[in-house]
């Protein structure tokens, strides 16, 4: 019953996306760059600072730096039986109406996985775009220094 209850908040949201979402562009300014900064600061060992600095998520981020640089997510899933938890972030971009849905998924309290889903506004609804749905692995810091 709880999940179904959770589902169909998850369902009310993708369909009532409003003004409050920005595009990907935008989505660094969710959490500014002042409170950015001040985590950095509170934190200056922590290994992914050049990342929550630039308003970027990585595999092998805690969720604090996760939320140090994306903000609080629009939604959490927690399960009873998995002691892993997903956070769904809402990003619209407003040139093209369509809407990102980033799923996060965390276990051990460290983001492990996401899943990036499209939507596009047609009319009174929502559809997906095209096989946009799936699994990406996150990048890790060791990957993005050998780029």
């Amino acid at each position: 019953m709880r999940f179904m209850l959770i589902l169909s908040a998850v369902a009310l949201l993708t369909t009532s996306y409003g003004c409050s979402c920005v595009s990907t562009v935008e989505r660094a300014n969710l959490t500014p760059a002042v409170t950015r900064a001040e985590y950095i600061r509170l934190h200056p060992d922590a290994s992914h600072n050049d990342c929550i600095r630039n308003g970027e998520i990585v595999r092998g981020m805690s969720a604090h730096e996760v939320v140090a640089s994306w903000g609080l997510p629009n939604v959490y899933v927690l399960t009873r039986s998995s002691p892993s938890e997903q956070w769904i972030y809402y990003i619209k971009d407003r040139d093209s109406l369509a809407m990102l849905v980033y799923t996060l998924g965390f276990a051990d309290d460290t983001l492990r996985v996401w899943t990036i889903d499209q939507k596009r506004d047609v009319g009174q609804g929502i559809v997906s775009v095209g096989d946009n749905s799936r699994q990406t692995p996150a990048t890790s810091a060791r990957d993005l220094r050998r780029k």
